[in-house]
């Protein structure tokens, strides 16, 4: 445990079944009166949770325009033109309905648009990546901004990081900033249930990764140990019912408080080596985040545990498996073996080549993750050769 720490966690949370439609009260509460409501392409811009959602607005006499252009793994490009939509239409604050891709961007853009994008702004020339890249610094925080979850998995609305594309590097690169958390997260079960199971799956086993990698982070802490070794439990107890055609009520709230608790304690200590390796995967395959990190974590906590057991013998203990008496290294197996047979029973493929990613992109893909902002948090001091070894394992 380190000697010292902060934990800062700014974002009101409103949760439960229903809780769509106090969008707009929460808005109002902030002193919105016109929002852009960020959402994806596809079928989320004409469900009904969103209907719900725009309705609760106009209760609330929030006025509100729509930007229903993201899709997989926002592009700075694609965060830049949302950002002058928020300033075009004069908005005083953004509104994110869906899942992490356009939480993200919506992140991206409030905080763009209040650093490069307003009248008087020190950047009026600077690009997203210029920020992402550390090339410039952010002068204040963004416009207020609501998050709304459709998935269980990413936990973008509780946190303080957003991923962004790269196309010309080819990179998928994390950013966190104090200013990428939401002012609220409106996170309800019910809009969650309605996923499909491959969704359901892949998101699922995306929020079990960060609260693995959070709890057993070398930058972990008492309080994000509480809140991850819980998230787990929640996760591993609730994650094959919840993906069955009709979910119970509980099964819904396990998942969705997993997913949004967890991200509370990975924007305490960062992620690790899953997402080290997740990303390029993501970047250079086009396979989408959650099934990356669902392929790609039962190999990595495996070759942790090898030489790290005790803090994954400490999280399947919190976890609620049965391991009480049981040495550190046994306990660590049964937490790894716990995860392999829920990937199974889910659905989840066991290797890369499974999910038609070509043998000639690993060499890039092990250099992106040589780099991973985030490789020393790891529990295990893997060295480039083992890394090397790693890819060609899970491949």
């Amino acid at each position: 445990m380190p000697d010292s720490f902060v934990f800062q966690a700014p974002t009101r949370l409103v949760f439960g079944p229903g809780s769509v439609s106090q969008t707009g009260a929460e808005a109002a509460g902030l002193g919105l009166r016109r929002v852009l409501l960020v959402t994806g392409k596809g079928p989320t811009k004409d469900s009904e949770g969103l209907a719900r959602l725009r309705a609760s607005l106009m209760a609330s006499g929030v006025d509100c325009g729509l930007y229903a252009e993201v899709s997989h793994d926002p592009d700075a490009a694609r965060i830049e033109d949302c950002a002058s939509k928020i300033v075009g239409e004069n908005c005083d604050g953004v509104i994110a309905y869906g899942g992490g891709s356009p939480i993200d961007c919506a992140k991206g853009a409030a905080l763009f648009a209040a650093n490069a994008r307003l009248p008087g702004s020190p950047f009026p020339e600077a690009s997203w990546l210029d920020f992402v890249y550390g090339r410039k610094a952010f002068g204040h925080s963004g416009l207020p901004l609501i998050a709304l979850p459709t998935t269980a998995g990413s936990g973008s609305e509780m946190s303080s990081a957003a991923v962004t594309v790269d196309p010309a590097a080819g990179r998928k690169l994390g950013l966190s900033s104090p200013w990428l958390f939401p002012r609220v997260a409106i996170v309800d079960p019910e809009v969650q249930a309605t996923m499909s199971a491959h969704l359901k799956a892949a998101t699922g086993m995306d929020a079990l990764t960060h609260a693995l990698e959070s709890y057993v982070s070398k930058r972990s802490t008492p309080l994000t140990r509480a809140i991850a070794g819980e998230a787990a439990r929640l996760i591993l107890r609730s994650l094959g019912p919840f993906c069955s055609q009709s979910p119970s009520t509980e099964v819904a709230a396990d998942l969705a408080l997993a997913s949004s608790m967890v991200a509370v304690a990975f924007s305490q200590t960062g992620l690790g080596m899953v997402h080290g390796f997740a990303h390029p995967v993501g970047a250079r395959g086009g396979v989408a985040h959650g099934v990356a990190n669902a392929v790609i974590l039962p190999h990595v906590a495996a070759a942790c545990a090898q030489t790290a057991p005790e803090p994954f013998a400490h999280l399947a203990a919190a976890a609620g498996l049965p391991v009480e008496g049981l040495k550190a290294d046994r306990a660590a197996s049964a937490l790894v073996e716990a995860i392999k047979i829920l990937a199974a029973r889910i659905g989840i493929p066991s290797n890369l080549h499974a999910l038609g990613l070509r043998r000639e992109e690993l060499p890039a893909i092990l250099a992106d993750a040589l780099t991973y902002r985030n490789r020393a948090s790891s529990p295990r001091a893997f060295t480039d050769d083992e890394l090397a070894a790693l890819l060609e394992r899970m491949y």
